[in-house]
């Protein structure tokens, strides 16, 4: 029996009915070409229809060529799209889920990686966080765009699709319409709040025209855009209710945040560590100010967290996008009680909305089948011969590589020296920001550890005598990396500290005028100077990077940058670490090369990026046949590669034709 009798209960929307309150909100795959969604994605999306969502929301889809917001958009206005619709549909209908389209206008959000398209918005002002500088639309221009989104909304009903989402969210064109602070016109669209308010009353009632009563519309919005001159729940429940009283609302999908600004931005796809289901207050303002259901989701993880918030009627729908990323079958295993089973998404941004803006596929540092199950699924289906595997390391590589071929059905044998799994989850847990994520993956790992056949030994140093005892018929070797130190002048000294010493549960004596290098623009270093500087010292964080965080997802950065100001962090980019002279610190800019002597300090913190441990697969390559040198021993980077090597490593093993590229 399962104890989620509310979140798997049925629930009408508009003129259709769910199977349960589990949805996946729009979200950019980039699983589109030409504008018309790939098969790739539609494999992707029927994998969280067979898993048990009950409704899917497909990524924006742009009403017309001025809306696109990337060069791999949907274009939801081209007639083309009917067909691709059709086949979505139909995979993700088999499963008694339903599927949505996002009608969507970016207006000054514009973010094209090619061709820059020009701009459209109410009014002449700036997206910050893009440096877009619109033009205001003509009368022509915006009644072209609410044609667009009457025909995008037709060709998704053509297409089979159960219904549409008009996007009002994160400012895009409909709220720079209604916000007063975007819309400075002075004709029918623009002045007063009804004047503002009437680009959406037209959209809706043209999509309506279009579609048919017979079909399902609602919106999606901001609650509040959590930012400087941004719409906030007052006005968020003022928009709602003049809605409600004009036009027909099937649903109302509640997020927070703001394209425009970097702080209004993190809400789009908030990382960890933000606080879980923030926004459910919310959702019950706007379910009361709507009298209509309401969607809301923003770091909803949990089928726990999501049963509280139906059962307590703060929303009908829950939107777990990123849960379904990383398990696609979670619904499926809360119905069934088999909640241990369930990986918990540890909210890094990495792969899924991180890969988005690097214009990359869609993809999970802990699930990497996911946005590739087109190609990856045929591999684990494969046929293979039974193997003995050695898996030797026991960070997220070794363990992804020794569950992966436990589930292929081989004897697998993992081997740590340490007493603990984890590797660098195990210095990442003591991090004030990123405690969370290692301690969900951390979780995730050993509850799969223990319901599998997996032999376990730990705190065993391995050599290539023992390894020969446990007659291994593939070795899959990820012992990992150790910090590099740089060969500079007073690298051994000893106030010099590591960042893996200064989070290894060790601490040693800190002075309190404290220089933290860092070398790759990543999390450790920005870690160490929030952790310092918590505690009271006086902190100088020093990037050799073009600025802080560069190589952290922009969401994150956000928080990480919000937290380095409050704190009165010191930030210096563009110098590196030139050693220890005469008692003094140099360091040297990468522009000019010029130095700097720094007198006053106790100090220096280095992170200065890893050195692969390859010593031991030297040592081993030659026992067996299949030895594969996986995660950070065959060369530094990050937990995606970690998790992706280990996963196909595995799934190699006993398939002797086919050798894994990296």
């Amino acid at each position: 029996m399962t104890n989620f009798k509310n979140l798997f209960s049925r629930v009408e929307i508009g003129n259709l009915e769910l199977k349960n309150r589990v949805m996946t909100t729009a979200h950019q795959t980039n699983h589109v070409k030409n504008g018309i969604p790939t098969s790739e994605m539609g494999a992707y999306h029927e994998a969280r229809a067979k898993g048990g969502a009950g409704l899917i929301i497909l990524e924006a889809a742009a009403v017309h060529t001025s809306g696109m917001l990337t060069t791999k958009t949907i274009a939801g206005y081209d007639p083309h799209v009917v067909a691709a619709y059709s086949k979505i549909s139909k995979q993700v209908q088999q499963y008694g889920a339903k599927v949505f389209a996002q009608l969507f206008h970016g207006g000054r959000e514009v973010i094209s990686s090619e061709y820059r398209n020009a701009a459209w918005s109410p009014s002449a002002e700036p997206s910050l966080r893009f440096g877009a500088m619109p033009k205001p639309m003509s009368l022509e221009e915006i009644e072209e765009v609410i044609n667009g989104f009457a025909i995008s909304a037709k060709l998704a009903k053509d297409g089979g699709l159960d219904g549409v989402e008009v996007c009002c969210s994160h400012g895009y064109l409909p709220s720079q319409f209604w916000s007063s602070h975007t819309n400075y016109r002075t004709d029918q669209y623009g002045g007063s709040f009804e004047n503002r308010m009437r680009f959406i009353i037209e959209v809706l009632e043209r999509v309506w025209l279009a579609v048919g009563e017979d079909y399902t519309v609602g919106i999606r919005m901001s609650s509040d855009e959590m930012t400087m001159d941004g719409t906030t729940i007052t006005d968020a429940v003022k928009i709602v209710e003049y809605l409600v009283d004009r036009v027909r609302l099937d649903f109302i999908n509640v997020t927070a945040g703001d394209s425009s600004t970097y702080s209004g931005s993190t809400h789009i796809a908030p990382p960890s560590p933000v606080k879980h289901a923030y926004l459910s207050s919310h959702g019950f303002k706007i379910r009361m100010a709507g009298a209509v259901p309401v969607f809301i989701g923003s770091r909803i993880i949990d089928p726990v967290e999501a049963e509280k918030i139906v059962a307590t009627g703060k929303a009908d729908v829950i939107g777990m996008t990123r849960a379904l990323i990383v398990d696609p079958d979670m619904p499926n295993k809360a119905v069934r009680g088999d909640v241990q089973a369930i990986d918990a998404c540890i909210g890094c941004l990495q792969a899924c909305i991180g890969h988005y803006h690097k214009g990359l596929t869609i993809g999970c540092v802990q699930n990497p089948i996911a946005g590739k199950e087109e190609e990856l699924l045929p591999l684990i289906e494969r046929s293979r011969s039974k193997q003995r595997v050695v898996v030797i390391g026991a960070g997220p590589a070794g363990l992804q590589a020794a569950l992966t071929a436990d589930a292929q059905g081989h004897d697998v044998t993992l081997v740590d020296q340490h007493k603990e799994i984890g590797g660098l989850l195990r210095i990442m847990r003591r991090a004030p920001m990123r405690r969370e994520l290692a301690e969900t993956m951390l979780d995730n790992y050993l509850r799969k550890l223990s319901a599998s056949n997996v032999d376990i030994r730990l705190g065993q140093r391995v050599t290539t005598e023992n390894l020969t005892e446990l007659k291994p018929e593939a070795i899959i070797c990820a012992v990992g990396s150790r910090p590099y130190l740089p060969h500079v002048e007073g690298i051994n000294d000893s106030r010099v500290i590591l960042v893996d010493n200064l989070f290894s549960g060790k601490p040693e004596a800190i002075g309190s005028r404290l220089f933290v290098f860092d070398f790759g623009g990543d999390w450790p270093a920005i870690e160490a100077a929030i952790f310092l500087a918590e505690k009271g010292h006086k902190v100088t964080l020093i990037t050799s990077k073009l600025h802080i965080g560069q190589e952290v997802h922009q969401y994150l950065r956000n928080e990480y940058l919000k937290k380095l100001y409050q704190l009165k962090v010191h930030l210096r980019p563009h110098f590196d670490f030139g050693g220890i002279r005469n008692d003094h610190v140099i360091i040297r800019n990468l522009f000019t090369h010029d130095t700097e002597e720094i007198e006053d300090w106790d100090n220096v913190i280095l992170s200065l990026g890893r050195v692969p441990n390859i010593e031991l697969y030297e040592q081993v390559k030659g026992i067996t046949p299949f030895v594969e040198q996986i995660g950070d021993c065959l060369a530094p980077r990050t937990l995606e590669e970690a998790t992706y090597e280990g996963m196909l490593s595995a799934l190699n093993v006993g398939v002797r034709e086919i050798k894994m590229q990296v």
